[in-house]
């Protein structure tokens, strides 16, 4: 994802997050909390047949262990890996042979993976999503190589960045 689009996307996000009648008058936001506790936001807007697909969860690097920076990162990516019904590598794949792209940016306090997709294969998106959160395969084959990976990413933009 493009670093710029993804702040903007982001900033206008938390924007509408911090609420206001400003925000709620442009964007009629619609909110409702799911007998598990999920809290929904849906953002109506009927310009163009797509859908932005957020999941956002309240965790981000803030709540690394001591010691321990990057997990949540790591969790990241891990998310991509299998599910019970999704072979590893496939997650994106079949986004994109549906039209659509997806990514995933971890902050400070949040980690939030998303899909922009045509509105009548959100219900595919968010069947995937679900399935992600409580069918991840975390085997030992997934997990060694992307250690490595977010171990390099680390390397290449946070200990070698001059300050």
């Amino acid at each position: 994802m493009n670093v710029k689009a993804g702040a903007w996307i982001m900033a206008a996000g938390l924007t509408l997050a911090s609420g206001g009648p400003a925000a709620s008058s442009i964007f009629n936001p619609e909110s409702f909390t799911l007998e598990n506790g999920m809290q929904v936001v849906v953002i109506p807007n009927h310009r163009a047949p797509v859908v932005a697909h957020w999941v956002w969860y309240r965790v981000g690097t803030a709540d690394s262990p001591s010691g321990k920076s990057g997990l949540p990162h790591f969790l990241e990516h891990l998310m991509f890996k299998a599910t019970e019904t999704i072979p590893q590598g496939e997650f994106s794949k079949i986004v994109a042979r549906n039209g659509g792209n997806d990514n995933a940016v971890t902050s400070y306090d949040f980690t939030a993976y998303y899909q922009m997709i045509a509105r009548d294969r959100l219900e595919l998106v968010m069947g995937m999503e679900a399935d992600r959160m409580v069918n991840l395969q975390l085997t030992e084959e997934a997990v060694l190589p992307e250690r490595d990976v977010v171990i390099e990413e680390r390397r290449s933009r946070v200990d070698n960045e001059p300050s």
